[in-house]
């Protein structure tokens, strides 16, 4: 009995091993060749900036307001109608968000992010089969915060960001090129989906989305450049996807992503814990990374790093 558990055992052992070898080798075919693209919902900041239900007093000036807060400030203001309950919710948020702009890029959240960004540049550089488009890597973010645009100046890297404002005049294509060396560069796009603070990390109603029963149309008055500018580059051939920290909420987002799927993006996932799931309507397509410890909740970030290091080795 002891020598068939131990067979069993092994052979478990074995089957992990080999999926864990494929898995890797599809990470490297990834790298190496792929229109690289990620999602950065609130969840990348980790311990660096709360996610929405961190805002305490805002969860507290919507109840007095007689919103519905169970699921979160975005969803209990997608329905409201009353201009002056919206004013004095967005108003508590940007004024409790501002107070929270003094974080450090060096805390352990934003060093596994750091961590990211340059095992992404080290791959797109390396890789000697990438066309000159696919040297630029383009991240969707659903955040206010400049956190990235920062960590990717600190480490030098050659990016541009493109919010519903310089949209108007900085194209969409642009891809870095060393002059003294003849070859392109890695190229970080940031796009600002839903607005973004000011140099001083400053947020203003007016620069931010946040959603309404008009919600969809509000986008596509204001920020459509973006947006379809990620539906574009998703639409792309042999492209991929990397989604971290999104809540699965945002219907518009949710909509380009299945447009992707269909037309053969591919979908990678890092879970945060072990119940994390994507929606249905997105099939069985997308790659599900399990957490390194399903009894605990981990940093996505870090998980999606550790995968691109080893494929890089």
């Amino acid at each position: 009995m002891d020598e068939q558990n131990n067979v069993a055992t092994v052979s478990a052992a074995e089957k992990s091993k080999e999926g864990a070898e494929e898995l890797n080798e599809k990470f490297r075919k990834i790298l190496g060749s792929c229109s690289i693209n990620f999602l950065f919902g609130a969840g990348v900041n980790g311990d660096a900036l709360p996610c929405f239900d961190g805002f305490v007093k805002t969860f507290q000036v919507m109840k007095d307001s007689g919103l519905d807060t169970s699921h979160g400030i975005e969803m209990g203001l997608a329905d409201c109608n009353d201009e002056a309950v919206r004013e004095a919710a967005i108003e508590s948020f940007v004024s409790e968000f501002n107070s929270k702009k003094g974080y450090n890029l060096r805390c352990g959240s934003l060093a596994n992010l750091r961590r990211l960004l340059t095992a992404t540049n080290s791959a797109v550089s390396r890789a000697e089969n990438r066309h000159p488009e696919s040297k630029r890597i383009n991240i969707f973010t659903l955040n206010y915060d400049k956190i990235v645009e920062e960590l990717l100046e600190e480490c030098g890297f050659f990016g541009y960001t493109l919010t519903s404002e310089s949209s108007a005049h900085l194209p969409f294509d642009v891809v870095g090129y060393n002059t003294t060396t003849r070859t392109f560069i890695p190229t970080f796009a940031v796009y600002k989906l839903h607005g973004s603070v000011d140099a001083n990390r400053d947020l203003h109603a007016g620069d931010i989305l946040f959603p309404g029963p008009d919600k969809l149309g509000s986008i596509v008055s204001h920020f459509y450049e973006t947006l379809f500018s990620m539906k574009g580059e998703l639409l792309r051939k042999n492209s991929v996807l990397f989604i971290i920290g999104y809540s699965w909420k945002d219907h518009h987002v949710n909509d380009v992503i299945q447009s992707g799927i269909r037309n053969g993006l591919t979908v990678v996932f890092p879970k945060y814990q072990e119940g994390d799931h994507i929606p249905e309507e997105f099939g069985n397509s997308p790659i599900v990374l399990p957490p390194a410890d399903p009894t605990k909740k981990c940093d996505t970030t870090k998980t999606l790093a550790e995968y691109f290091e080893r494929a890089m080795r």
